[in-house]
């Protein structure tokens, strides 16, 4: 072939199995990588505004200046800033898509992440834990239908109209970029400027609640829940830990029967009578002012697997180390012995549980089943057929009640009984089953009207002859705090639920003084049932003529996730989870480093990392038995 040949060679079409795109076009999408970055980036500072109003929405009234813990909120938040900016700058420095895409996801990544703490913090004043996501990323009806009632609203609609937009934001954020190693180096100074301004402390964090304006990353590192121990620490603590003596008294032998309701995020601040704050709930304080209650009431947890854990098994929900990576919610408060069905079958009882939700949220009915109740219900009840289902699957809270009355009414069973009824309405979002809307206040006057509904129906049927009502919330609302709470509660606001009882046998009436706590609950109903009961100093009775609070009570915080909160007297301290550096923090009461050892003690033994030293430290604890010290208590009153 002749050179001439080759040179008046005419060009090949090309192969219609190998398209080419112009280049017009490939540089048309890399520009448009360019403003994918820039509205990434733009999204990233509109979500650290919102979060600067949502901080100054919580605090204001809280803090002397709520602007400046929105500003510091910002500030914080700049070190994340600094980190997309350093992701983005890195898509700059190469033309290679396959280079550019882990930056390009991660800065995906980051975005959503803060967009759900955004979101956790306005919806729970909670900041978006990673333990949080693995316990309850597994729920994913739950999600689903929690996701479908909210988008029914007008709140829902709005959010999943913005949810569009950054869905367009994100898309265009993941197209390829072009070679831009100018603008990459901006980036990189900016990214640098913005890390300095975001290690900056400024004196607005030591707030009392400064969790709430940690970045997000900051937030999940510094804590130590989670911080193993060393067997050498373990050791020592289980050597020099003396265990209190329990104060056994003379029980009254008496089979009533109870019912207790735990009522979703009933908090103080619902209450007129309770916190003086609000007037959502007159039928509770009603039925309050006539029978007892406790003005100064605990909830021992924060969640509503902590208020069921703290009523069924007597014991505060402290958590183990790994339980809230655990998407097992109730590992470690699984074992029957000493529970409630356990305590009451010796008595004759037997031990129900009803709720409208679905059992299997959180491993609700194994743990049920673990623990021996004799029956249970859930959504799955043929009863709530042709109710209308909202989130978690549930029925509204009258559906609950009817259900309840329709199964007291046909129980054969003529032994005493013990059911304890779990209700859904008042979760959040809040949507009040007679509009259907979110609306805080709404719906929690709708669910006092059903406790007021369900209490008469229960007169009618002469239930309070021989009967006990128990009513409390399972947790405090995860809603901000309001100024009046803090000025009357304090930091303990975010420990407090109404607690009521409601009966014709003879015990204190009126309101009761002291600290009272979920907890006491199950000592209470044994030393009411049995011949003798035994308790430590940590849990106190209230169903006698003269109630007697526990030396001191426990609560398990959510927002600062590696303390423990304990009350003594009208004291308050906290031991901080860390490890071997777990410490004391506050005023100590004479006993402060007995209460703190067997709250480690107790912990090691459900869940250290070490199964061998699990077994160790239970060894050390079960031998030798202390002796119980039986006081000379006055018998809970007869009729």
């Amino acid at each position: 072939m002749s050179f001439l040949h080759v040179r008046n060679r005419k060009p090949q079409p090309p192969h219609p199995l190998m398209p080419t795109q112009p280049r017009s076009g490939r540089n048309a999408r890399r520009r448009a990588g360019v403003i994918g970055a820039a509205t990434i980036v733009a999204l990233f500072l509109a979500l650290m505004l919102l979060r600067g109003t949502v901080l100054f929405e919580i605090t204001n009234g809280l803090a002397e200046c709520p602007l400046c813990m929105g500003a510091t909120a910002m500030q914080q938040d700049a070190t994340l800033l600094a980190l997309l900016l350093a992701f983005v700058s890195l898509t700059f420095f190469t033309r290679r898509y396959w280079l550019q895409l882990p930056w390009l996801l991660l800065s995906a990544i980051l975005v959503c992440l803060y967009a759900v703490d955004v979101t956790v913090t306005k919806t729970l004043t909670q900041r978006l834990y990673l333990f949080d996501l693995i316990k309850f990323g597994k729920e994913l009806s739950a999600i689903v239908q929690f996701g479908g009632v909210f988008l029914e609203t007008t709140a829902g609609k709005l959010a999943l109209l913005v949810a569009l937009i950054g869905s367009v934001v994100l898309i265009l954020a993941l197209l390829p970029r072009p070679r831009r190693p100018r603008l990459a180096a901006f980036c990189l100074v900016a990214a640098a400027l913005f890390a300095l301004l975001g290690r900056w402390q400024p004196a607005t964090m030591k707030y009392i609640h400064y969790e709430l304006l940690q970045n997000l990353a900051a937030a999940n590192l510094d804590l130590g829940v989670d911080t193993p121990y060393s067997k050498e620490f373990a050791e020592k603590i289980a050597h020099e830990y003396a265990p209190p003596a329990p104060v056994c008294t003379p029980g009254a032998g008496q089979h009533p029967n109870f019912i207790v309701i735990a009522v979703e995020s009933l908090s103080m601040h619902h209450s007129q009578l309770f916190g003086g704050f609000r007037d959502l709930t007159p039928h509770l304080d009603a039925i309050a002012r006539e029978h007892t209650y406790f003005p100064d009431f605990i909830a021992n947890g924060f969640t509503t697997d902590g208020g069921l854990i703290s009523i069924v098994t007597g014991r505060a929900p402290i958590p183990a180390i790994g339980r809230y990576r655990s998407a097992d919610a109730f590992a470690g408060f699984d074992k029957p012995r000493g529970a409630l069905p356990d305590t009451l079958h010796g008595a004759g009882y037997k031990v129900h549980f009803f709720t409208t939700g679905e059992l299997g949220f959180l491993g609700q009915l194994v743990w049920m089943k673990s623990l021996k109740f004799d029956s249970w219900e859930g959504a799955e009840a043929p009863f709530y057929n042709g109710w209308k289902r909202r989130h978690f699957n549930a029925a509204e809270d009258k559906a609950l009640y009817l259900r309840f009355l329709q199964w007291l009414d046909h129980r054969s069973d003529s032994g005493p009984f013990f059911s304890l009824l779990m209700t859904v309405s008042t979760h959040p979002p809040f949507i009040n089953p007679e509009t259907d809307q979110p609306d805080e206040a709404g719906v929690f006057r709708y669910a006092d009207k059903q406790i007021g509904m369900f209490y008469d129906e229960l007169a009618k049927r002469g239930f309070f002859r021989n009967g006990i009502l128990m009513v409390t919330g399972d947790h405090r609302s995860m809603t901000p705090l309001l100024a009046s709470e803090v000025a009357r509660f304090g930091d303990s606001a975010l420990a407090r639920t109404p607690f009521v009882v409601a009966t014709d046998l003879p015990i204190a009436r009126g309101a009761i003084p002291g600290k009272f706590q979920q907890t006491d609950i199950l000592p209470s109903l044994a030393d009411l049932t049995l011949a003798e009961s035994c308790r430590t100093p940590n849990q106190g009775v209230f169903l006698r003529v003269q109630p007697q609070a526990a030396e001191y009570v426990v609560h398990a915080r959510g927002d600062k996730r590696d303390e423990i909160d304990i009350y003594f007297g009208k004291q308050q301290a906290e031991i901080v989870l860390d490890g071997d550096d777990t410490r004391w923090s506050g005023p100590r009461p004479a006993d402060w480093q007995q209460i703190m050892d067997g709250i480690l003690i107790d912990r090691m033994s459900r869940g250290a990392v070490d199964e061998n030293l699990i077994d160790y430290i239970v060894r050390l604890r079960s031998p030798p038995k202390l002796a119980p010290v039986r006081a000379p208590a006055p018998a809970p009153a007869r009729p």
